[in-house]
């Protein structure tokens, strides 16, 4: 019968592709880790891994896809069961984006800790993607990320509607403009966000569905830093109007009803259990 360790180390293997990236996974030593794959193949009658190329053969596979759910099960049994202790150490793990941090969670997390001081807020700041990695793993009980995702595993629910606003230096002359359009700001230089970022995506389907062809001067993944280089009048840019609702007498921030809005939710794996803390979490955010 396979042991929990033995599919531990399995799945470390087929997840990192080399037993030495695999052993410091689990905590063993690679000869340790070989002899776990080696006992656990003589258990199942088959060959899992190709010692040639280092990937599952389709047993190996097969397996694999398994012992990913029976270690999700074991390690949520064992979260559900301390969660029944009244002095157990608690903690909830959350993903965000780090705008979604700095500028949508504050208030919440004020309120969660609160409300259950007991409990240690582990935030961790990734892309929406990773954080929905993370979330399908276990890793993470929840994620507030850009929707939508479309992922069979994890289930959606919006919660916010950030608006894109049209963000210039404060003394450009477009600034007191009484209308504006994507046609009129073709020649501006702009400062991109990231078209690999999911709001950067959105604006490129926005751009292409209004066949606007914009002078992009810079490209960044940073809101924070394109606020920045705005300010300093080297461009214009689209943002969440979240980024730039503090006030800030450098920049100027006008609607532009071309722009899309970008859906921000939370996520958590299908059927899978949450401690209490999740679900206090969960409805403090659905109070927005």
């Amino acid at each position: 019968m396979p042991t929990l360790e033995q599919l531990r180390g399995l799945c470390a293997i087929v997840e990192e592709g080399n037993f030495r990236r695999a052993a410091a996974q689990v905590h063993r030593s690679q000869p340790a880790v070989s002899q776990q794959l080696k006992a656990l193949e003589r258990s199942v009658g088959r060959t899992l891994i190709d010692r040639q190329t280092g990937q599952p053969t389709p047993a190996g596979q097969v397996l694999y896809q398994r012992a990913k759910r029976i270690l999700l099960d074991v390690d949520v049994l064992r979260a559900e069961l301390d969660d029944l202790e009244a002095h157990a150490e608690r903690e909830l793990r959350v993903g965000a984006s780090d705008t979604t941090s700095l500028y949508l969670l504050p208030p919440y997390v004020r309120q969660f800790t609160r409300k259950l001081p007991q409990t240690r807020l582990i935030l961790v700041s990734r892309s929406s993607d990773a954080i929905a990695d993370l979330v399908e793993r276990g890793d993470l009980h929840l994620g507030v990320v850009s929707l939508p995702l479309r992922r069979m595993a994890l289930e959606e629910e919006p919660l916010f509607q950030q608006k894109l606003v049209l963000v210039l230096p404060a003394r450009h002359p477009l600034a007191a403009a009484r209308r504006l359009s994507l046609k009129r700001l073709a020649q501006e230089p702009l400062l991109q966000l990231d078209p690999a970022t999911r709001t950067g995506t959105v604006l490129q389907r926005c751009f292409h569905d209004a066949q606007f062809q914009p002078r992009v001067v810079l490209d960044s993944g940073s809101f924070e830093v394109i606020k920045r280089y705005v300010a300093e009048g080297l461009g214009i840019s689209f943002l969440p109007e979240s980024v730039v609702l503090l006030k800030d007498k450098h920049l100027a921030v006008r609607p532009l009803p071309d722009l899309p809005a970008i859906t921000i939710g939370l996520i958590r794996r299908k059927n899978a259990w949450l401690p209490r803390a999740a679900h206090t979490f969960q409805e403090l955010l659905r109070r927005k």
